[in-house]
């Protein structure tokens, strides 16, 4: 094996590139063997018997593509940017969460503030050629979410995104740009100081390799990411083919609240619609997504447990101190695995459990009943 492979982040982006080895792989690998370097080091025997098929086993013990990791490592120095690995505390927390989260991300900034389970981030995202109207929406909502403590996670993207960010800017908050490219590569291009900045403020990200291009394929990929790191995400001005509608797609898939802010009539706002038809939230301020996911920071105190009802309690119950997996929850509480991770996550927001590593939650103080042990 190359000495470079002695290097954490080279082995982490050498798995990366082996045909086969996917996110959920090589997740599944690295927790068998402990990390990036001991699977390059496991041999082919050894990794057949882990599950891993012939043909892939035998490509991560030959792996002789050195060159381009040195290469994709040049380019990390080069641009300011680290990795940030799926064994890394700054990894954020929900993203672990998700169908596949990305073995790391390639980073730009500083996701140190925003990745503790306490941190909370709100997706805004919307139309590339928004109105008048969409972009006034678009600055008010990422304005008063960054005032309300939220960080503001979006595309980098022209219209509605590159408005939120911009906006999270001038009102001192934080946000994080998720990118369908290399972190090196600036997209659009009208962005580039619009892109320093946000990773002066908080992070530009990605999981594609340094001095990809933005292909269209990329972007679904881009926006799973985008939703899964958020507890919500706010749709501003989607037509029906908006990109945005993916991204919603992935946060309802994911259990995450869906936010749409309704518009005039017409193609602008038919997407935006349509959420609200299949059960989005309808907002008209930043103030009405505060109330879903931040309802401490516009009520003042957290919800007495006395308020729950009897499923949430159920769920409240099976959840212990240390964490308890999500499947041991579902058995515990009776409800089907779907019921289940809604109340989770509607008690998350009310800062009741917290989500752990490997689908567990655990309970926050708030959560213990008085007077008896869960």
């Amino acid at each position: 094996m190359s000495k470079l492979a002695e290097d954490e982040w080279a082995a982490w982006i050498a798995l990366r590139l082996i045909k086969g080895i996917g996110n959920v792989v090589g997740l599944r690998l690295i927790e068998t063997f402990g990390g990036p370097r001991e699977v390059l080091a496991a041999g082919s025997q050894r990794l057949e018997c882990a599950g891993l098929r012939r043909r892939v086993a035998r490509a991560v013990a030959a792996f002789d593509q050195w060159s381009e990791v040195e290469e994709q490592l040049r380019r990390l120095d080069r641009s300011g940017g680290r990795l940030v690995t799926w064994l890394d505390e700054s990894y954020p927390e929900r993203l672990r969460h998700i169908h596949d989260p990305p073995m790391f991300l390639f980073v730009r900034g500083s996701l140190d503030e925003v990745a503790p389970k306490a941190a909370r981030m709100v997706a805004v995202v919307g139309s590339r050629t928004p109105s008048p109207y969409g972009r006034r929406m678009s600055r008010a909502f990422a304005s008063d979410l960054a005032g309300g403590g939220i960080a503001v996670v979006s595309g980098l993207a022209r219209g509605v995104d590159g408005e939120a960010h911009s906006a999270v800017l001038r009102a001192g908050g934080k946000t994080i740009a998720v990118l369908g490219c290399g972190i090196d590569v600036v997209y659009p291009r009208e962005h580039y100081y619009l892109m320093m900045q946000v990773a002066e403020n908080g992070a530009v990200v990605s999981e594609f390799a340094m001095g990809t291009q933005p292909d269209a394929e990329n972007f679904p990929g881009r926006n799973r990411i985008i939703s899964g790191m958020s507890l919500g995400v706010v749709v501003i001005e989607a037509a029906e083919s908006s990109g945005s509608l993916i991204t919603a797609h992935y946060a309802a898939e994911q259990g995450r609240e869906v936010f749409a802010v309704p518009g005039p009539v017409g193609e602008r706002s038919r997407g935006c619609h349509r959420l609200i038809r299949d059960g989005a939230h309808l907002v008209e301020s930043a103030n009405d997504v505060l109330q879903e996911v931040a309802p401490q920071r516009v009520g003042g105190e957290k919800p007495a447990l006395e308020t729950l009802t009897i499923n949430e309690a159920a769920v409240l119950a099976c959840v212990g101190d240390v964490a308890t997996p999500v499947d041991e929850i579902v058995r515990a509480c009776g409800l089907d695995l779907s019921a289940t991770l809604e109340i989770l996550l509607g008690l998350e927001l009310r800062g009741l459990v917290r989500p752990q590593p490997g689908k567990c939650y655990a309970l926050e103080e708030a959560g213990r009943p008085r007077g008896k042990s869960v």
